[in-house]
């Protein structure tokens, strides 16, 4: 008996090894999935996630079971409606292709089903052709036959209709042995990105940290001598940026410029012709400033009273750095952006806290402590360095924040820095509080 228990034992143990390399260990599927005239992949490993998802279940199962009873509905399922592929991938060039990423086809099991969901979802059926096409903010989701295509827009204006019905009746696809796609199946990580140029990104979810970390050879960034940010900083952020690039003119388009124009009553052309790209911000801390407020108020009597309340108020303590190209602090100066109070130099332009300004040779320096010292700031080269302690950040955050301060998904995170070397290597890090667990996974169940 014991000995059938054993034998028992090693066979369902060898049948869960062999489903298990059969499920998860399987080579990439990458051949005849992308169009020659693609010039951008990105690869996104499913099965891999779905591992790191697995295994964060079976860890932490009581974050996964819901004890409310529910009512049993009959909605529609999405892996009822798909084949979920091995792996996903997406592409896009400049040219037929510009403005938007589009995936490698997916298998239909259930038409009709598939159709439920994505109504569910929200999504709005454009077209009932031979293409179908069905639309929620920039994803774009069509269907021909048994076959599912996804189009995600880089701007809500792009069309991509043409290039999807090209796309369904493509037949020429780049081979496994291709330069562009060997990256892609040598690298072990859950998301790849690669191109033309050379540039190549990898992907990870680990416990407690994403990783994005490769190549990728831009010239948005300058190389040049930067501070480096004190490891007490809750913010940093370095870096000289290329005002010719397309990313950067494409940021201070005419709409931009009419809200900046309209928010400093200054010039953003002026100011960025007279700035050289560099630039330098370094929150060192928040500090809480408590002030008094008396207003005056009256009795029945016509008698004066005096009422006083407390008010606390978060204050940075920021120093930004502005490289100088010709005469920026003059241009700042006569159009009254710095202004001189009372033996002070301030800078009014945005008038949220109290701001000095200093102006040096090459550079012209915003800060809200009266007295700017940058002697203790290490100096490397680099492209770009940026570095925010969010959790550090939360618990006494500013008034004007740009980070969703309440949102649930905030209050997981711990750190963020991205660093761009002069040897054009790339590493993005954001690391959650809680080390123990999958980074997607905690997203999903916090």
């Amino acid at each position: 008996m014991k000995k059938k228990l054993a034998y028992l034992f090693i066979a369902i143990s060898i049948a869960l090894l062999v489903l298990y390399f059969f499920r998860y260990k399987r080579a990439l599927i990458i051949e005849d999935k992308v169009p020659i005239t693609a010039t951008e992949i990105v690869q996104i490993d499913l099965r891999q996630i779905e591992h790191h998802l697995l295994v964060d279940v079976i860890k932490n199962p009581f974050k996964y079971i819901n004890f409310k009873s529910k009512k049993k509905t009959d909605t529609p399922s999405f892996n009822k409606a798909i084949v979920v592929p091995r792996n996903l991938l997406f592409f896009t060039n400049k040219s037929s292709l510009k403005g938007a990423w589009y995936s490698s086809i997916i298998e239909l099991k259930d038409g009709e089903e598939f159709r439920k969901y994505l109504l569910q979802e929200g999504f709005k059926l454009l077209e009932n052709k031979s293409v179908e096409l069905f639309s929620k903010n920039r994803i774009v989701i069509a269907i021909s036959g048994g076959r599912v295509l996804i189009a995600y827009k880089q701007q809500q204006d792009v069309s991509v209709n043409t290039a999807i019905q090209t796309l369904f009746k493509e037949t020429s696809f780049y081979k496994k042995d291709n330069d562009i796609l060997k990256s892609i199946s040598n690298s072990q990580s859950d998301i790849t990105y690669t191109n033309l140029e050379a540039d190549f990104l990898e992907a990870d979810f680990k416990k407690g940290l994403f990783e994005i970390k490769g190549k990728i050879f831009s010239d948005l960034f300058v190389t040049d001598t930067y501070s480096e940010y004190s490891k007490n900083s809750i913010g940093f952020f370095a870096t000289k940026i290329n005002r010719n690039h397309p990313v950067f003119r494409a940021l201070i388009s005419n709409k931009n410029k009419e809200k900046f124009n309209e928010f400093t009553k200054l010039s953003i052309d002026s100011i960025v012709d007279k700035w050289n790209g560099s630039v330098v911000v370094d929150l060192k801390a928040i500090d809480k400033k408590t002030d008094t407020i008396v207003t005056y108020a009256y009795d029945d009597d016509f008698n004066k009273i005096e009422k006083k309340s407390v008010q606390e108020l978060n204050i940075p303590h920021v120093a930004i750095v502005l490289g100088n190209n010709a005469n920026l602090y003059a241009y700042f100066y006569n159009n009254d952006a710095v202004q001189i109070v009372e033996n002070d130099t301030l800078f009014t332009s945005i008038p949220l806290y109290k701001m000095y300004a200093q102006r040096q040779e090459n550079a012209l320096n915003i800060f809200t402590k009266k007295q700017f010292n940058s002697s203790t700031l290490k100096e490397i080269k680099y492209k770009l360095n940026t570095h925010i302690d969010i959790n550090k950040y939360l618990e006494n955050p500013l008034e004007f924040s740009l980070l969703p301060i309440k949102n649930d998904y905030s209050q997981l995170l711990k750190n963020a820095s991205a660093k761009l070397t002069t040897n054009d290597e790339l590493l993005i890090q954001v690391r959650l509080k809680e080390d123990n667990r999958n980074f997607l996974a905690q997203f999903i169940k916090p």
